[in-house]
């Protein structure tokens, strides 16, 4: 904005945009590389507890390198969860009528999805991931009659 010829009101009006203008971009700059850094530290810290917890969750998830029947997950779901999680275990009789099971499912989708766990510590956010997408998945599975 060029002020010049200007009256000396309109000059200091414009100097004072420019500056504000300036002021704002780098306040953003600054917030921008502050959800970088917070970003990077959450997903270093959620590579630390994958390369921890991977085997456990995969030994849950799938047997012989197949993935488990959607009753055998809820059936063990309280085996991978943490302690108070709000999750309370079910027998594989509890599991064996399909309204049932998807019940059982429903119940547990609401303990790990991801909308319900952004408070809780990148072990257990990594956790509810993972069990929430082998449930979802297993959950396909079973209403398309594989399972």
């Amino acid at each position: 904005a060029n002020a010049a010829g200007k009256s000396a009101s309109v000059q200091a009006a414009v100097h004072a945009r420019v500056a504000d203008m300036q002021e704002s971009q780098q306040k953003a700059i600054n917030e921008l590389r502050a959800r970088e850094m917070k970003k990077q530290t959450a997903d270093a810290e959620e590579d630390l507890v994958r390369k921890r917890l991977e085997p456990k969750l995969k030994a849950w998830s799938e047997e012989h390198g197949k993935k488990k029947q959607l009753r055998a997950l809820l059936a063990n779901l309280h085996t991978i969860l943490w302690e108070g999680s709000g999750w309370k275990p079910v027998s594989l009789a509890d599991v064996l009528d399909d309204s049932k099971v998807k019940r059982v499912y429903h119940k547990a989708s609401r303990v790990v999805h991801p909308d319900k766990t952004g408070h809780l510590d990148a072990e257990k956010r990594f956790i509810a991931k993972r069990v929430f997408d082998s449930l979802t998945q297993a959950k396909v599975d079973f209403d398309e009659g594989k399972a």
